[in-house]
């Protein structure tokens, strides 16, 4: 095998360089990364060169990659304005420092193809208009923002282009052509290292500020002393420990002393560096959530059973602090003597281009359904649970509220008698045991309440130790749906007294038809709206709903209260959905009124409501 810079090449550290390269950022560096080519040598040149192709499917498609690459170098020059020839006085300059890729397909599959996006077609497009354009307003804001995150750095097409060819080393027949593979793979992870360093300078430093050589001197004890007495100098400590103080800081931690007073610039370009920062930095942390979650879900039962085994040992032998720490520095240096490599980034590309494979970050879900198509997946998949989510975390604010306001007295003084048993225990329990108690009920929570929030979601309020502390302090929808049912209940027993029993139709109802249940229908209105298709009126009682046609006043459905097990509001705004136990449906629409309708069916019928949406 030929030698590379004065050393031969050897295939034992090509996952070296995968990663940013490992320097002393506070001081120069002495050696730069830099490709090791032979001068003259052409690096793309390849095994197919030496007439040994290992592999001839890989082999065509870096051929393809070539000639698609010298096609667009030679038809740029070739429409370049021609200029005449000035011979330059000037010495040669200087390579530039990190160079931007050569126009390499970023886009580049190894397995799969880019999923096609499909637009709506034209029948669907005049039959649900406003949805085609929103689904289009979607994909074209996930383009976008795919587009921000599609830079070098997370390139599919770079990673693509390094696993092709760490193979093309692997099935290298020759000397020769092992050495072309070589050569070729060590300019790739130069351009890789570049990469790193032109995503960081072209996105995301927008301002620089030279650190100024430090000048201040440290200070003597004797030029803080004050004037002699009796013999005695007196030492000025509090000047002095200022001084010494500033000369350590200004020292020592300039760089980290922002000089600019003025709060950073709101911009979009600035707010987007932030976000996709924030987005890039998270990718790891992504990976992590959805590894923890992976072990709590119980998805593998062995596995996490080892996780609740060692836990269970260290909290025994009170070492769960130590643990983790113990932990955290194996996993640290685990990343130092095992750093990626090819077979890892390969993962990684099969992930990403398989759609049928749960996403661990947000770059491989774009991946896996293309610049347009990523927004719905995400919407598909997280769009529930993170709802849930939402919903829940406005419920427990309001609970803290409604706690804080004693909108319901009684259950606010039981939460106060569950926080003063809790103040007890912290005040009188040895804190050992208390910890201990904590590092316990943090097990539990882990390894007992969040599979079970997590898999049922049924039960996910009964598995949270925070309902319990505030077991049943309402929320805002829960209490107004008990002031709509005390009001109710005010109003009919007035409206029994004032007026006699009527139906919405204004006739006189018999007192054995009036007096079933041992209390009177009251009307409450007649609403016009269209049910199974035919116009006619939505009349409520206090007893139940009904829809008569306008056509011979037929009607159509009636319902009484305790039938509905489920109300919804649907359409845009003058929907109604009644779903009865059996799952049968009755829904009204064009109902101007439907707030209002949907208020007094629920104040009126006296049952009891769960707010589900």
């Amino acid at each position: 095998m030929a030698a590379i810079d004065g050393r031969r090449a050897s295939t034992d550290h090509l996952s070296q360089g995968l990663d940013r390269a490992a320097l002393n950022v506070y001081t120069h560096a002495d050696q730069h990364l830099v490709a090791p080519l032979r001068d003259g040598q052409d690096t793309s040149k390849k095994s197919s060169d030496t007439g040994e192709a290992a592999d001839p499917n890989l082999a065509s498609l870096n051929n393809l990659r070539r000639l698609s690459g010298k096609v667009k170098q030679k038809t740029v020059k070739a429409f370049q304005p021609r200029h005449k020839k000035q011979k330059s006085t000037d010495s040669e300059t200087a390579p530039t420092l990190a160079p931007a890729p050569a126009g390499a397909a970023d886009d580049a599959r190894m397995y799969k193809p880019v999923p096609e996006q499909k637009g709506p077609d034209f029948k669907e497009v005049i039959k649900h208009p406003i949805s085609s354009v929103q689904s289009a307003l979607h994909g074209a804001s996930g383009a976008k923002f795919s587009e921000a995150l599609d830079n070098p750095v997370i390139a599919h097409g770079a990673e693509v282009s390094i696993v092709r060819a760490y193979d093309e080393v692997k099935s290298a027949k020759s000397e020769d052509a092992k050495e072309s593979a070589l050569m070729d793979l060590e300019s790739l992870k130069k351009e890789r290292q570049d990469a790193y360093v032109r995503w960081t300078f072209d996105r995301h430093v927008l301002k620089v500020r030279q650190v100024p050589p430090c000048t201040t001197v440290r200070p003597k004890r004797e030029d803080f002393q004050a004037n002699e007495k009796k013999g005695i100098a007196e030492m000025r400590w509090l000047d002095y420990g200022h001084n010494l103080l500033r000369y350590y800081v200004e020292h020592y931690g300039d760089r980290y002393i922002d000089r600019n007073p003025n709060l950073p610039e709101p911009s979009e370009e600035a707010f987007n560096t932030s976000m996709e920062r924030l987005v890039m930095i998270s990718t790891p942390y992504q990976m992590l959530v959805m590894r923890l979650r992976h072990i709590y879900r119980w998805d593998n039962r062995t596995e996490t059973a080892l996780y609740l085994g060692a836990y269970a040992f260290f909290w025994a032998i009170n070492y769960l602090a130590g643990a983790f720490i113990l932990a955290l520095i194996a996993v640290v240096l685990q990343r130092r003597l095992y750093p990626p490599t090819p077979e890892d980034i390969r993962e990684d590309i099969i992930r990403s281009e398989d759609a049928e494979r749960t996403a661990l970050n947000l770059t491989q879900l774009i991946e896996q359904h293309g610049a347009h198509g990523w927004v719905e997946a995400l919407r598909q998949d997280l769009g529930p649970w993170f709802l849930l989510q939402l919903e829940d975390i406005a419920n427990v604010l309001e609970i803290w509220r409604n706690f804080y306001e004693w909108r319901d007295p009684k259950r606010t003084m039981i939460s106060l008698i569950l926080l003063v048993q809790v103040w007890l225990a912290i005040t009188f329990i040895p804190l050992s045991m208390f910890i201990k108690l904590a590092q316990l009920s943090a097990g539990i929570l882990f390894f007992g309440l969040f599979p079970i929030a997590s898999r049922y979601p049924q039960y996910r309020l009964l598995a949270s130790p925070m309902k319990w502390l505030f077991w049943k302090v309402p929320t805002d929808a829960e209490w107004a749906i008990a002031r709509l049912q005390v009001e109710a209940a005010h109003r009919k027993e007035a409206l029994r007294q004032i007026s006699p029993s009527r139906d919405p139709d204004g006739d006189e109802q018999a007192d054995s038809e009036s007096g079933n249940n041992g209390e009177d229908e009251v009307s409450l209105g007649r609403f016009h709206c269209t049910s199974h298709s035919h116009h006619g009126d939505l009349c409520l009682t206090s007893k139940g709903v009904k829809y008569k046609t306008a056509v011979r006043s037929h009607v159509l459905w009636e319902l009484h209260f305790d039938d509905i097990t489920v109300l919804q509001k649907v359409g845009a705004g003058e929907g109604l959905l009644f779903v009865l136990a059996s799952g049968e449906g009755h829904r009204v629409s064009g109902l101007k009124s439907r707030n209002e309708v949907f208020t007094q069916i629920i104040g009126y019928s006296g049952l009891r409501w769960q707010v589900t949406g």
